[in-house]
């Protein structure tokens, strides 16, 4: 499936969170490490995922590592929420095993909070604070709270330190836990939803893309966050995100306005 329109995203990436405004959407195919809060603005999302399972609705949550292919006929705002700097809405979503309409009356709050701020959606310094308060809004604070194992936390720090090094640097790790590769894999699996590797490659694409929208090149910014080559970058990023880094860079440095109908 390829897509259907040229409309490509403004995009922005945050710390804990990433926020997409786009015209419609026509995804391929992906699967990605991040929860994914879509907002539709006229018309309904409707999620396809590969067993067949449909879902359509004004607004739809995407749990992490569940693949799907997204479409819309209108405007979408589309938060992309790191699992690993939000856990309670990662426990939250985790339990819903598969994709979910939003209840109406928490979409109808997200709907009118994105239009009564539809005038800054073309701004990039906006968007990233319309993507918290959206994600304030789906995921108040819960009871559900996910507390990851010790070994598991400092896994993390020691990867997020080595983003820029080769796939070995998990097995780097045997000499400093005190657990099999085996059982930590098995930890790190129950606690963060993905394998450490999975884990990895989703963070050098964050990285990658950060480093991309600064202004380096995408071959550069491949070699920076630990990719073999540009080709590899631009994989994972259509297989994760289900666009390649041309189309998100395209949109970026974009000086056209994006036109937004009133509610």
């Amino acid at each position: 499936m390829k897509n259907r329109h040229e409309a490509l995203p403004h995009i922005t990436i945050g710390h804990a969170r990433a926020t997409r405004f786009s015209l419609d959407l026509d995804t391929t195919l992906h699967q990605s490490h991040a929860i994914k809060l879509l907002v539709g603005l006229d018309a309904d999302v409707i999620v396809r995922e590969p067993a067949g399972r449909l879902v359509r609705a004004p607004v739809v949550v995407i749990p992490s590592d569940i693949a799907s292919c997204v479409e819309s006929r209108g405007p979408v705002i589309t938060v992309l929420i790191d699992p690993e700097h939000n856990r309670e809405p990662y426990a939250h979503t985790r339990a819903l095993g598969g994709t979910a309409p939003i209840e109406p009356a928490s979409a109808r709050r997200l709907r009118d909070s994105v239009w009564s701020t539809r005038r800054y959606l073309e701004s990039l310094s906006h968007l990233g604070e319309i993507g918290e308060e959206l994600q304030a809004i789906a995921f108040p604070s819960t009871i559900h709270r996910a507390n990851f194992d010790a070994r598991v936390e400092h896994a993390i720090e020691r990867f997020r330190a080595h983003l820029d090094g080769g796939d070995g640097e998990e097995l780097e790790l045997q000499s400093h836990l005190d657990v099999t590769m085996q059982h930590f894999r098995a930890l790190f699996l129950r606690d963060i939803g993905i394998s450490p590797r999975a884990w990895l490659l989703w963070n050098r694409l964050v990285r990658a893309l950060r480093i991309t929208l600064s202004g380096v090149s995408l071959t550069t910014a491949a070699a920076a966050a630990g990719f073999s080559d540009h080709a590899h970058f631009s994989r994972t990023c259509r297989r994760l995100l289900g666009y390649t880094p041309g189309n998100i860079v395209d949109r970026w440095a974009s000086a056209g306005k994006v036109p937004v109908r009133p509610p």
